[in-house]
């Protein structure tokens, strides 16, 4: 054996995954839009306006329910009062994600654990924060992954870290279709092996900003762009954790003949060129 990469579902090379914030009426719109393409989001929400009439743009959880999960997204922690844990005090940026994640769970009766950083995140740290420590509370809380932010990039790469999952690009990086259309284009048959690697494209933003901007059909063209393509799985971000979650899970015999999978989840993975699968329970013998 020389190298093995994992595959995604159905063998798949490239997987796509959209992060929106703040749990707003606008995110409507985009679940329809993009839902009409077949991609998937995950949409970070902030609760302290749960139950209350005193921002209307605010969705409330019956909105979310019927327009954001009903359709196949995930919802995730985006912080009770948006409180960035760089600047807070720990204690206090510990009780707002779990405060998030306790009337999450409560209104629509699931597990959440996802987030993604609310306002500077983790880009910032002041009042003895480190990144170290709130990585592990995170943990503690029982949140899996976290989305941050950096410079956008085209390198398509997962993450080394979840709890510092750095996306692809913001949608209004002006290079955002000439990614997509780059992301499009990888072709796993004309890449040398050292870089048969899997890629995944990472979009993020908020809704409102297409209504500030009048351009929605940005992301219509985004859409056109990426969507309907059999190598690529178009997924949320708890789908792509727990997938890759799985994967890492395998278990290997030393001479890498024998592969045991002890998770729920069938992975795909290629070997020195070829695909396998392995289900969940088996243990797989390649010749």
């Amino acid at each position: 054996m020389r190298y093995q990469f994992l595959r995604f579902p159905g063998g798949k090379m490239k997987a796509l995954t959209l992060s929106y914030d703040d749990g707003i009426q606008a995110d409507k719109r985009l679940a329809e839009i993009i839902g009409k393409y077949g991609l998937k989001c995950t949409f970070n929400i902030n609760t302290s306006n749960f139950g209350k009439t005193t921002n209307p743009n605010k969705l409330q959880p019956n909105e979310i329910k019927e327009f954001l999960i009903d359709e196949g997204h995930e919802v995730a922690v985006h912080g009770d009062s948006h409180i960035a844990p760089g600047i807070a005090y720990p204690v206090g940026a510990i009780r707002d994600v779990l405060v998030c994640r306790e009337k999450l769970e409560c209104a629509f009766g699931m597990i959440i654990r996802g987030m993604a950083y609310p306002d500077s995140g983790i880009t910032r740290m002041f009042n003895g924060n480190d990144r170290e420590n709130i990585y592990s509370y995170l943990k503690n809380l029982g949140i899996v992954y976290s989305r941050t932010l950096a410079d956008d990039n085209d390198s398509f790469m997962l993450p080394d870290n979840f709890y510092a999952w750095m996306p692809t690009a913001h949608h209004t990086n002006p290079n955002l279709l000439k990614w997509a259309k780059s992301f499009v284009e990888i072709n796993e048959t004309n890449t040398y092996i050292t870089r048969q690697y899997p890629r995944l494209f990472y979009l993020w933003g908020h809704s409102y900003e297409f209504d500030n901007n009048d351009n929605w059909n940005l992301l219509e063209e985004f859409c056109e762009t990426v969507s309907g393509k059999d190598d690529i799985w178009y997924a949320t971000n708890i789908e792509i954790y727990d997938y890759v979650t799985a994967y890492n899970s395998l278990v290997m015999s030393a001479d890498g003949k024998l592969v045991y999978n002890p998770t729920l989840i069938e992975v795909f993975f290629m070997r020195d060129g070829k695909n396998y699968s392995v289900k969940s329970g088996e243990t797989l013998v390649i010749n």
